[in-house]
């Protein structure tokens, strides 16, 4: 008799148990109303091997996107409970629209550390660079002191202005003459250099560098062995980019100095992130516009 009140104890309490669980369970489901949903609707889709910012196409392009690490949890919009939203996975993060990025792509893909004493403030660019001939001061046909100046009178300086900015730089750097974009801008057009709707003529840069007391000769040998050597026995290079990574069509740059092994320099008038990065010379001969006139599309500049 002991024994069936006893089983029957044991019994009663396995009912009361299984029970307890069931309900205990029901009400924690109903506290999660589903899965965290992510909206990442408006970002836009990347790959891991998407490109840096240095292989950007065009004068013009905005920002690269940034790649997502697959090995981290998707990205979340919105607050969630008891998470700090300046983190994301242990990481200090930033926010693009909907997307969060953690700060470490973003360092991982910014713009290197400036070459020398460079301000990019208010609009204004500030750059001293070293090259194969002393130091050039960079200039920046986007600048806000004349981004806005009309080459010819009609064609914005921001946009058509890459030839006048890179001779401009030349001059202020090398000669004894002081001059700026603009100014050497209204020459190039006073003196017939200026083709409206289309920038400037090929003829100017051996040209006008003549003029303005530089010796500019065409530079024939086309190979990245050349090109080192060129820099390294003191001159400077203006090559005219065609579409590529530098431009869609035509983009005057002038080639700095040799970095390491076939890397080279460049001071880009349209860029100043192209100008801080490191260039592999071959990338460079692959990319010049063949149908350039003036003999060219590469030109030696030394001072006299």
């Amino acid at each position: 008799m002991k024994k069936k009140i006893l089983c029957g104890i044991i019994f009663l309490t396995i009912l009361f148990c299984i029970s307890f669980s069931q309900t205990y369970t029901s009400a924690a489901d109903a506290a999660v109303s589903g899965p965290i949903s992510v909206d990442i609707s408006g970002a836009d889709s990347v790959s891991e091997d998407a490109p840096s910012s240095d292989t950007v196409s065009g004068d013009a392009s905005g920002s690269e996107p940034f790649s997502e690490d697959a090995s981290d949890p998707e990205p979340f919009s919105g607050r969630v409970a008891g998470v700090d939203p300046s983190t994301w996975n242990g990481h200090s993060v930033v926010s693009l629209g909907e997307l969060r990025v953690p700060l470490a792509d973003l360092v991982s893909g910014a713009t290197p550390a400036p070459l020398n004493n460079t301000a990019a403030s208010a609009g204004e660019y500030t750059l001293s660079l070293t090259t194969s001939i002393g130091t050039l001061t960079y200039y920046n046909q986007s600048d806000s002191r004349w981004a806005d100046f009309l080459y010819g009178g009609t064609d914005p300086m921001s946009v058509y202005g890459c030839g006048p900015t890179v001779l401009a730089m030349l001059v202020n750097s090398f000669t004894e003459n002081t001059c700026q974009p603009p100014d050497m801008a209204a020459w190039a057009a006073a003196n017939h250099y200026w083709s409206s709707g289309f920038g400037t003529k090929h003829e100017f840069i051996p040209e006008g560098a003549a003029a303005f007391g530089l010796r500019a000769e065409p530079f024939r040998d086309l190979t990245a062995e050349s090109v080192i050597s060129e820099l390294k026995s003191g001159h400077i290079l203006v090559a005219l980019m065609g579409p590529g990574h530098f431009s869609d069509s035509g983009h005057f740059i002038i080639i700095t100095e040799d970095w390491s092994g076939n890397q080279v320099r460049v001071a880009d008038p349209a860029r100043l992130e192209r100008t801080q990065t490191a260039w592999d010379v071959q990338l460079i001969l692959d990319e010049l516009l063949t149908s350039a006139t003036a003999v060219g599309p590469v030109w030696s500049i030394t001072p006299k």
